[in-house]
């Protein structure tokens, strides 16, 4: 398949003149293009380094440096470029670097100690640590604080080892943080808002909810953070919330989309981004009481590569990566009055792709209408068989966006690929993204296949049983797909949840099943089982290919042998791979390459 280059993490200098961006690795490894680029933004932007940085760049005050960290094999270091690019400093860290935010009074790293979890988002195992033989497990390890960097002093710690630190604003005399008292990865979705000054830890809000994006205005009286369910950390899309500093209760600010990146400029305005059903929106609020402003995009407005996010400029415009399904992603300056203007050239030349793209909606159980995207195989005359890509989270969607990784795979073999937003995705609100709490792979699943029912009605698909594949909790929806034969002839199961129960039990993320089930097992025991694939097996389940990390924490790889097990036993065709030193998500090219083969021909086997 075409490989392209995916900038991100854009950021620019305080006088708004010079912009810097990361083009991360490729699925096939590293490019001529891959490390970290910067130039003025009347000019064209240049590579300065071939590094790929762990976290966001920041730039200095004064614009004249330009931070970002990269992960050695057991800890973070820091480099410092020049504003021209040229290496300045570069600073040991006794920990892993997540974050940086470059203040007037030194650089702040968030940083996680040695053998914290991460996030499945990034990899979904642990951090290196000290090797251990053998390993006790007693106290909480891996916690996650604030460390300050001075010119010309080593790094220091500026917050105490507990709370852990999930994100981060700077205030002038301390530091508004999103924190948990447990430093695991279940511990992020039992957050609360607090104000670290020294060793004194206030409280500022607490939620039953999940908490992101921190910002602090210009006058240091408010702080702006976004609330909401999300089953991932770094997939948060909620409401966005306004605190008084000096203490009160939040207010709700709409900004008619679901809000995952939020900013205060330095001209009091708070500016987002967010999900908008298929596309993306951004916009600002120029005061509190102010009606906000909306820009909507049938695009995807990326800086990160899961989520909306926009970099504001001093005139109103916004620094973005853009994309479309026919326009690969480019660092793009978009303007208020709807004009665009591309300022990176990553990726020119890319062939056109030899598949269609539209927007679909089709009613579903109870009336209510699913949004979801179809690609068809270019050229072909007779309806092509379907296969379904189910997205994970499941707090995450599908979006009219370059990134659709299995659509160039599979409509290369023929297939025609539909790419769901069942209840419980996000850019419709929190209601919506809600509704399959406490039934998961009910309703949820039932959308799906009404939406394969649509495509055949519209003679848009040949007719015949369904392919279905996922990752993670769209692995979870794909291993029941295999239970239900009647719609689906043949799924793969990437990283997937299969047993309910002991997932919750071994994974990193538990308190993620007390939400979706709505209750801990020790309450709802047969509700775990009930909902768990591998208790509905038969001899009538689908063929069925299992792909899973070794090194899995989010989603063990005890539950890719479950499911294996299960069909197996039942006299099922089933193949488990298993591939070693991964994670949650597959970072080895040989290894992506791999699996993208392998989904691509099973689905040919049982599908034609």
């Amino acid at each position: 398949m075409q490989e392209i280059e995916s900038p991100e993490r854009i950021a620019v200098s305080p006088a708004g003149d010079t912009a810097a961006f990361v083009v991360p690795e490729r699925a096939d490894g590293k490019s001529e293009s891959t490390g970290v680029w910067i130039g003025p933004l009347d000019g064209t932007p240049r590579r300065v380094s071939d590094a790929v940085p762990a976290t966001g760049l920041a730039f200095s005050p004064d614009g004249g440096r330009l931070a970002f960290a990269v992960h050695d094999e057991d800890a973070s270091r820091v480099e410092i470029l020049t504003a021209s690019g040229e290496p300045a400093e570069s600073l040991p860290l006794e920990g892993f670097a997540e974050a940086l935010s470059w203040t007037a009074a030194g650089l702040l790293v968030l940083v996680a100690g040695p053998g914290a979890d991460s996030a499945s988002l990034h990899s979904g195992r642990p951090l290196p640590g000290a090797a251990a033989d053998p390993q006790v497990f007693a106290e909480p390890a891996g916690w996650r604080r604030i460390w300050q960097i001075d010119p010309g002093r080593d790094p220091r710690p500026v917050t105490p080892a507990g709370p852990t630190i999930w994100e981060f604003a700077a205030l002038p005399t301390g530091i508004v943080a999103v924190c948990s008292d447990d430093p695991s990865e279940d511990g992020w979705y039992k957050p609360y808002l607090a104000l670290l000054a020294g060793d004194t830890v206030t409280v500022l809000h607490r939620s039953d909810w999940m908490l992101s994006a921190p910002t602090v205005d210009p006058a240091g009286q408010h702080v702006a953070f976004i609330e909401g369910w999300a089953s991932d950390r770094g997939l948060l899309a909620g409401e966005i919330r306004v605190l008084p500093l000096e203490g009160g209760e939040p207010r709700s600010l709409d900004c008619g989309a679901d809000a995952t990146w939020l900013d205060w400029d330095g001209n009091g305005q708070l500016w987002f981004a967010g999900w908008d059903h298929l596309g993306t929106a951004w916009g600002s609020f120029e005061s509190l009481d102010a009606q906000p402003v909306v820009h909507r995009e049938p695009a995807a407005l990326f800086n990160s590569r899961f989520h909306p996010e926009v970099v504001p400029l001093p005139d109103g415009d916004a620094l973005t990566a853009r994309s479309t399904p026919e326009e690969p992603p480019e660092v793009t300056r978009l303007s208020p009055a709807g004009k665009r203007r591309g300022w990176s050239a990553l990726n020119q030349g890319v062939a056109a792709r030899p598949f269609t793209v539209r927007e679909i909606r089709w009613a579903s159980a109870g009336g209510l209408e699913i949004e979801g995207v179809l690609a068809l195989p270019a050229g072909r005359e007779e309806p092509p068989p379907l296969v379904v890509d189910i997205h994970g989270g499941p707090s995450i969607a599908w979006h009219t966006g370059w990134s659709m990784a299995w659509v160039e795979v599979l409509t290369a073999a023929g297939f025609a690929v539909l790419m769901p937003n069942y209840r419980g995705s996000v850019g419709r609100g929190q209601p919506f993204g809600r509704l399959n709490l406490g039934d998961p792979a009910g309703a949820e699943l039932e959308d799906i296949i009404a939406g394969l029912r649509h495509c055949v009605a519209a003679g848009l698909t040949d007719g015949g049983p369904a392919g279905a594949i996922g990752a993670s909790y769209g692995g979870y929806l794909s291993a029941w797909a295999t239970c239900r034969p009647e719609a689906f002839a043949a799924s793969v199961v990437i990283a997937g949840v299969t047993n309910l129960l002991s997932c919750r039990g071994t994974a990193n993320n538990g308190r993620f099943y007390h939400f979706l089930l709505e209750a801990p097992p020790s309450t709802h025991a047969r509700a775990y089982l009930e909902r768990s694939p591998v208790a509905a097996v038969s001899a009538g389940s689908a063929p069925t290919l299992i792909l899973h990390g070794e090194q899995d924490r989010c989603v063990p790889v005890g539950q890719a042998h479950e499911l294996h097990y299960a069909l197996r036993n039942a006299g099922v065709d089933t193949e488990l791979v298993v591939y070693p030193r991964e994670g949650h998500q597959l970072r080895e090219p040989a290894h992506v390459e791999d699996y993208r083969r392998r989904a691509a021909d099973w689905f040919t086997r049982y599908l034609r």
